[in-house]
């Protein structure tokens, strides 16, 4: 049996079903291209097929970190995955493309899976792409992928306990069929979790070139032990954590995608790319060079738009009365929705604040208390759009559910007044609320809680955009209106996602001493991948590598597993359903990834793909 395209003609079934010239001033000198078979150098801008620079703005203080595509949560940012990694090793299985979310098998490596043995068993044949060096891509790359991820699950940013790699029973990888290998489960599976949240996760990486435990030492199959892989993935782990070696490490010269990396500055992200002359996919690069361009503010970026320094880059909220300027100046604007959500964490491990997290009632208070539709009209000027939960409203799916969709938790400071007053605390408008009713009775203040503490909090919210700035301030001054008192403490968002995702959360151990974490200005959410259906196990199972705030739930626990294993929508929007019900992150308004705005010479780039990759190999410069 094989498992066709979510979204092909038609897109029946589920449906579109899912889960950042002298240009900038940098002075960096022309690409240039290694050609790692011959050790050659070739200016790319000068290669024959090859023409013009494009330049691409990143998110305000998200740049590349981490460059080995195995990345672990705590480097895992949208410009890392999608706008950086990508465009140098293709995934096993791409997931987007012309504005959707299904299963793209052209952009694909491999083909259609083929089930067998009652749904337990997956038999995968690659297509024949090569590698930079000349070397084709084999069974064996994937192998060496899993074998890292078997010994090292929890350094992989997609790990949920229950599925890849845990749920596998054997592998097969036949010396006879290099093209060809299988992978069998514990249990029968849907065919359609295992497509999108499973196999989705696979990346095929050059085991001819990377299974070493030291630079100086011989390539082997270290892999095949646990021991080894986890050697192999600590030398390459600390190689991919040395940024300013990348450009020179031998390593990372080895692609399979229709990009490498010519130029990085560690201190500012800003890096360069250049066509791979021996990619062997469809869509082979037009343009000599990539420049992805890394900014501290939005502020900052909006300027270099104005001057023309950039072909490709984002009009913030604060300056969304410049459109007609820009437009008028030779750019287009497109909203880039992405298929994720928006939230801030809450530590339930924090030793002070965790056991106040985990009440019902005060979750569902504070969420009375976000006004989503005076934050999307006076912050985002109405580009941003209500979320009431996990699945967004913008883009549409067939995921969305009624209940979701109608907002249990409408803005209203008398119905948030009313909860906390009514479980034993006195509330203090605009001052600070205090327990007054310790105990854990319906009318009590509930477990851990004792009489006199109060509900007094520190938010970490994200730097580099004025109109989420504006926004956490709207927050503060709406929850004061029924006493719920927010300290607000800026850092970059690179910053709160590493201080937060490696917090020991299950335990309360070290790092683990935030309270409230906001790290999703315009340009950086939470987007489902690398499973694409909509679910959020990886962020709210118990266990799951980004559950930062150590949430826990049992019968959130049993719905995520029925997403595993029963088929259709019904388990994911039963789960969604109960996530927005129970409120154990708390939703605030998207706004898109990003209100791009393009140059008209710069073709090639629409629709924007909400799963936030981008396609410069499709890019053409005119002009």
């Amino acid at each position: 049996m094989q498992v066709g395209e979510i979204g092909s003609a038609g897109k029946s079934g589920m449906g579109r079903a899912n889960r950042l010239r002298s240009r900038i001033g940098l002075g960096l000198a022309a690409a240039i291209l290694l050609i790692a078979s011959g050790g050659s150098a070739v200016d790319a801008s000068a290669s024959s097929g090859y023409h013009g620079t494009a330049t691409f703005a990143l998110a305000p203080t998200q740049t590349s970190r981490y460059i080995f595509p195995f990345t672990s949560g705590a480097y895992a940012n949208d410009t890392e995955l999608f706008q950086f990694q990508n465009l140098m090793w293709r995934p096993l299985y791409w997931f987007g493309n012309d504005g959707e979310f299904y299963v793209n098998y052209k952009l694909s490596i491999g083909d259609p899976p083929v089930y067998s043995n009652g749904g337990k068993t997956v038999t995968i044949t690659l297509k024949h792409y090569r590698w930079s060096d000349g070397l084709p891509v084999t069974a064996r790359d994937i192998e060496f992928w899993l074998d890292i991820y078997k010994a090292e699950p929890g350094e992989y940013y997609g790990y949920v306990p229950g599925d890849m790699p845990s749920n596998i029973a054997s592998m097969s990888f036949p010396a006879s069929t290099p093209y060809t290998f299988s992978i069998t489960f514990n249990q029968a599976f849907s065919p359609l979790d295992l497509l999108y949240n499973n196999l989705s996760e696979i990346f095929p990486i050059p085991q001819h070139v990377w299974d070493r435990t030291s630079a100086s030492g011989a390539v082997g199959d270290y892999d095949l032990t646990t021991a080894g892989a986890t050697a192999v993935y600590n030398f390459l782990n600390a190689q991919s954590a040395d940024p300013a070696s990348w450009t020179g490490n031998p390593l990372w010269k080895v692609v399979d995608g229709p990009w490498r990396l010519s130029s990085f500055d560690a201190t500012t992200g800003y890096d360069v790319l250049v066509p791979n002359p021996s990619y062997s996919g469809p869509n082979k690069p037009k343009l000599a060079k990539l420049e992805e361009v890394p900014f501290a503010s939005s502020t900052s970026e909006f300027n270099a738009l104005r001057s023309g320094q950039l072909d490709y880059g984002y009009l913030p909220a604060s300056d969304i009365a410049q459109r007609k300027y820009l437009t008028s100046h030779g750019y287009t604007l497109a909203s880039w929705a992405d298929w994720g959500f928006n939230s801030f964490w809450l530590n339930y491990s924090n030793p002070s604040v965790g056991a106040i997290f985990k009440q019902l009632y005060v979750r569902q208070a504070m969420q009375h208390l976000v006004n989503q539709p005076e934050i999307v009209s006076d912050v985002y000027h109405g580009v941003a759009y209500p979320s009431y939960g996990p699945v967004p409203l913008t883009p549409k799916s067939s995921f969305l559910t009624s209940y979701e969709s109608h907002n249990p938790y409408p803005y209203s400071p008398a119905a948030a007044r009313q909860l906390l007053a009514s479980h034993g605390w006195t509330v203090h408008i605009a001052g600070i609320d205090t327990c007054s009713k310790p105990g854990t009775q319906a009318d009590e203040c509930g477990a851990g809680i004792a009489k006199g503490e109060q509900l007094n909090f520190t938010e970490l919210g994200a730097t580099g955009s004025p109109e989420f700035n504006a926004e956490l301030a709207v927050i503060q001054s709406d929850w004061s209106l029924a006493g719920i008192h927010l300290t607000l403490k800026e850092e970059p968002a690179d910053t709160i996602f590493s201080e937060a995702v490696p917090c020991d959360a299950q335990t309360g151990g070290s790092g683990c001493s935030w309270q409230i974490a906001d790290f999703s200005p315009p340009g950086f959410s939470a987007t489902f991948s690398p499973q694409y259906l909509p679910t959020i196990a990886v962020w709210l199972a118990t266990g799951g590598v980004l559950n930062a705030g150590g949430y826990s739930s049992s019968t959130l626990d049993q719905l995520i597993a029925a997403t595993n294993t029963v088929p259709g929508s019904a388990p994911y929007k039963a789960e969604e359903n109960y996530v927005t019900k129970y409120v154990p992150w708390i939703s605030q308004p998207n706004y898109p990834y990003q209100l791009s705005v393009i140059s008209n010479k710069l073709h090639g780039t629409l629709p924007q793909d909400p799963n936030l990759n981008i396609y410069p190999e499709d890019w053409t410069l005119s002009g």
